[in-house]
């Protein structure tokens, strides 16, 4: 059985597939998302580099290098994030029902510029790279739609006023697609933010995403993860999470 491990948008996630007795197309909203956001029991690792590019409609563009790693345990996540060797992330998931929460932590301060963000500026958050959108509050099942010729059950999520219209594989539950809205949602509307995965590599019989396109007004960000590692715990390599940065 093949796990499935949606680095979504970069970000890893123990994913798999489904025995016979399991149907996930066809269990309710609210089942469905509770069996996408459950852990599967399943303790593996990714580590993945490349870069990431940015253009802007005014003709500028910028780049940098990207470094993330993931532990999955039974009841948590740790992930971390390195931009261009100059700004860190420590990111954790845990996976405690009503106690299930995500936290960023800085690794140090920035270094060059006082409230400088170098993910923001390429249009990212630390925490979209671990996914942490698809544990925000439901709010209603939207109408079917295909992304990629695969079919995607689209749901409507909410935190504060910030919402996400979330598009993710009926057979596998792995999260396709995801935009963002500002203060309300409208279907006619455009979102302020959108990603979605758009390549994928197989490593040790887990499926890793490894390019993420994300876009916005006036600007698109590409990230390409070029060398991608993954396997189970006993192979999990000491070097995965970096003490300090470069």
């Amino acid at each position: 059985m093949k796990k499935y491990l949606p680095l979504l948008f970069s970000a890893l996630f123990a994913w798999c597939t489904f025995g016979a007795a399991v149907d996930p197309d066809k269990l309710s909203s609210k089942d469905f998302l509770e069996l996408m956001r459950r852990p599967r029991g399943v303790e593996t690792w990714g580590q993945m580099s490349g870069q990431i590019d940015h253009a802007r409609s005014d003709g500028r563009k910028s780049s940098a290098s990207i470094y993330l790693a993931t532990m999955f345990a039974v009841d948590r996540m740790m992930s971390q994030v390195i931009v261009d060797n100059r700004q860190g992330y420590l990111i954790g998931q845990s996976f405690d029902g009503a106690d299930s929460g995500t936290t960023v932590t800085p690794m140090h301060p920035v270094a060059d510029k006082p409230g400088e963000d170098l993910l923001g500026e390429f249009g990212l958050r630390a925490e979209d790279l671990t996914m942490s959108f698809i544990y925000w509050d439901f709010v209603k099942e939207l109408p079917r739609e295909t992304i990629t010729f695969r079919t995607c059950r689209v749901f409507l999520l909410r935190k504060g006023d910030e919402y996400v219209r979330l598009f993710v594989n009926a057979q596998y539950l792995f999260p396709m697609k995801v935009s963002w809205y500002k203060g309300k949602f409208d279907e006619k509307e455009a979102p302020y933010r959108t990603l979605e995965a758009t390549k994928f590599k197989e490593v040790n019989d887990l499926w890793l995403v490894t390019r993420l396109q994300l876009e916005g007004p006036g600007w698109r960000t590409r990230v390409d993860f070029t060398d991608a590692k993954a396997g189970y715990r006993a192979t999990m390599p000491k070097d995965l999470f970096r003490s300090s940065l470069p």
